[in-house]
């Protein structure tokens, strides 16, 4: 198999979730427990981390509103039960967290900035080395993904970029792989999809491409994504072993 193109995920996939999200979901958790004096501050404090879908220890939760930005209604209902159960507006409470959301980035590169890229940036210039067109796909905005990317420095290797923001339906449609396909000349059986999820998963089966990666650095669970994935890895700087990628490993 000779793989000619590779597109990645970015949150979960080219860094640890949890590790950057723990310590800012954490801030927000004592805002929110603060400004409300709620009681049984434990409890409530887990339940906050639920519905967030991260907590301050690295666990995630798949139904968390970080991973559902789309299902508001649903997000909406668990915060209502929280705070009927805690005596609190619920249009408060639901203000404070998509604020929240919204002025996350920056808390968010100060952490990425304080982190080591510098395997990930062996393993995209390895790439690139090996002729390999390299894109991200992401169900972020364009101005934070390209701040992240400049961050983690990497910015130089991503020569095709989709975000929520681009004209093609987001993952797990097909589209911007067929996108990718088109503007390199590589048919998809070249292509490798590198994602954490399950949706990034069946957005590889919906390309129908050659190799799909998935990493243990995001919220899917390990026995899941092994059913949809040719090979599952730790985390995204152990490609650069990967024998499909660089069979010259072999």
């Amino acid at each position: 198999m000779d793989i000619r193109g590779i597109i990645f995920d970015k949150d979960g996939t080219l860094f640890n979730y949890a590790e950057v999200w723990g310590p800012v979901i954490r801030q927000y958790t004592d805002t929110i427990l603060m400004t409300f004096s709620v009681k049984n501050e434990e409890e409530a404090r887990q339940r906050i981390y639920e519905i967030v879908g991260v907590d301050d220890k690295g666990n995630n939760y798949p139904d968390g509103f970080l991973f559902n930005h789309d299902k508001i209604v649903s997000i909406f209902f668990k915060i209502l039960g929280f705070c009927i159960r805690n005596h609190i507006s619920p249009f408060r409470m639901y203000q404070m967290l998509t604020r929240f959301l919204n002025s996350q980035n920056r808390k968010v590169l100060d952490k990425l900035e304080s982190m080591d890229f510098t395997p990930l940036q062996h393993l995209m210039q390895a790439l690139m080395d090996r002729g390999i067109m390299i894109g991200l796909v992401t169900n972020d905005i364009t101005a934070n993904t390209k701040a992240f990317l400049e961050v983690m420095g990497i910015d130089r290797y991503v020569r095709f970029l989709r975000t929520k923001e681009s004209n093609c339906r987001r993952k797990p449609s097909d589209e911007s792989i067929r996108q990718f396909s088109s503007l390199f000349g590589i048919d998809p059986m070249r292509i490798a999809i590198v994602g954490d999820s399950i949706v990034d998963m069946e957005y590889a089966k919906a390309g129908d491409v050659g190799y799909t990666v998935a990493v243990m650095t995001g919220y899917g669970k390990r026995e899941v994504l092994e059913k949809y994935a040719d090979v599952v890895y730790d985390k995204v700087e152990d490609l650069i072993g990967d024998p499909v990628l660089f069979p010259e490993v072999l």
